[in-house]
């Protein structure tokens, strides 16, 4: 089959309902049979599953070993994703993008993760995907124009300024101040933690305060996006690099400013308005997430299962003890269950944007909902592959450690699981709040 591209799988989205469930299997990620069940995907959803591992095929593991252990950044598989359009699979048609949903760049992530790359495949392009949206959606003529094209075609890379290591998950109360000039511009003085790709990327989409917490109404207020340049030659802008125990192709950083100069034109929508914006990223970003861990997770999977078929000991397979396949087999319902509520999730949020009827709360509790149980079975997958290997799991060579130190990255961010529940604790169960 020919490459295909996203400018290509758009044409063919146009003669094909998009919502008419495929009845065929288009694209395994293993020798054997495909893992997980693709009954109930779009033809659009399956397309481009297959056509994104066709990119993927082209980065086999010993890629990711080695850029995982020289900590260095894939900026090949980078620019194959941009050059054949994927990086705008959920950016308006008009700006260079195909319009497509977050149901389809979900599906795109989690093929990525399922490849092999794992996390990090994953994490090379996430926030050029889902940090746009709120940009996509509120941003002006003139940053749309200027910026989005350039993010898609991979000339400039993004990542995402929220997390604070003074504040963690309270992020109303984030630090990070931007205080408006006589000239329209800001100054921007604070610290972020675990930004990712801010080495390479050339934008950061910045959440700061541009009124003091003591000063507003309400916690969410008097916070402001802003899409703002990187000039690392400026002496106001500080980058350190933290070491990691996963997903070390790509850097996770320290960022502090120190009155760093942001243009007028830098922010996003209102000022004051930053929080209610940034939920439109959110939101997606949990999406995509649930299926980086999907993806991790039937990778795993698929190790275990092919290595308990393979590994004989006393005259016969280990897979043929009930004690190394029922916990494969269980894991395997766990990761079904997970990827049906992330793809519903997926297709909820999508649906809202043109359905007034679905409310915003009810995107979010199915999208954290998504995203915990997708991180909880990518773990029991990624550990159970572990041990399924016994010794040999411990080996570089197997992929499966890389997976296992990769598989916690979802549990933790971008919100960790103990957040999630008591989100769903109070938003659906009505308890009290206990933070």
């Amino acid at each position: 089959m020919s490459q295909l591209t996203l400018r290509m799988i758009t044409r063919l989205t146009r003669l094909a309902s998009n919502h008419r469930p495929a009845r065929h299997q288009l694209f395994s990620t293993s020798t054997r049979r495909p893992l997980m069940s693709t009954t109930g995907f779009t033809e659009t959803q399956l397309t481009v599953r297959e056509a994104v591992a066709q990119v993927c095929s082209q980065f086999p593991n010993t890629y990711w070993q080695e850029h995982d252990q020289n900590e260095q950044d894939p900026k090949e598989f980078h620019a194959a994703m941009a050059k054949d359009g994927w990086l705008g699979i959920a950016l308006p048609e008009s700006l260079g993008g195909s319009g497509l949903g977050i149901s389809e760049a979900t599906m795109m992530m989690q093929t990525i993760a399922e490849s092999g790359a794992g996390m990090a495949g994953a994490q090379s392009i996430h926030a050029n995907v889902y940090a746009t949206q709120p940009l996509a959606k509120f941003g002006s003529t003139a940053q749309l124009e200027s910026t989005i094209p350039k993010i898609i075609s991979g000339q400039w890379r993004v990542c995402f300024g929220v997390t604070e290591p003074n504040a963690g998950l309270d992020t109303l109360r984030l630090s990070t101040r931007a205080t408006k000039q006589s000239d329209g511009s800001y100054k921007v003085t604070g610290q972020k933690i675990w930004i990712t790709c801010a080495q390479v990327a050339s934008k950061m989409i910045l959440l700061a305060r541009t009124t003091p917490l003591e000063e507003v109404k309400k916690p969410s207020e008097g916070l402001s996006l802003f899409c703002i340049d990187l000039d690392r030659s400026n002496p106001g802008l500080e980058l350190r690099r933290i070491k990691k125990m996963g997903g070390r192709a790509v850097d996770a950083n320290e960022v502090f400013f120190d009155n760093y100069s942001v243009g007028a034109d830098s922010l996003i929508g209102e000022e004051g308005q930053g929080f209610k914006i940034i939920l439109h990223g959110m939101n997606a970003e949990r999406c995509m997430l649930a299926g980086e861990a999907l993806g991790l997770g039937y990778a795993a999977l698929g190790k275990a299962a092919t290595y308990a078929r393979e590994r004989n000991v006393f005259k016969r397979p280990i897979g043929q003890n009930q004690g190394i396949a029922h916990p494969l087999a269980e894991v395997y319902m766990k990761l079904e269950a997970a990827k049906l509520a992330t793809y519903h999730a997926a297709q909820l949020y999508d649906s809202s944007k043109a359905d007034k009827t679905i409310r915003q709360d009810a995107v979010g509790v199915a999208c954290n909902s998504a995203k915990y149980l997708a991180a909880e079975a990518a773990f029991s997958a990624c550990e159970r592959a572990v041990l399924t290997h016994g010794g040999m799991g411990y080996a570089v060579e197997y992929d499966v450690e890389r997976y296992f130190r990769e598989c916690l990255v979802p549990r933790i961010a971008p919100v960790s699981r103990e957040m999630i529940l008591n989100y769903i604790s109070e938003k659906i169960l009505d308890l009290p709040r206990s933070y």
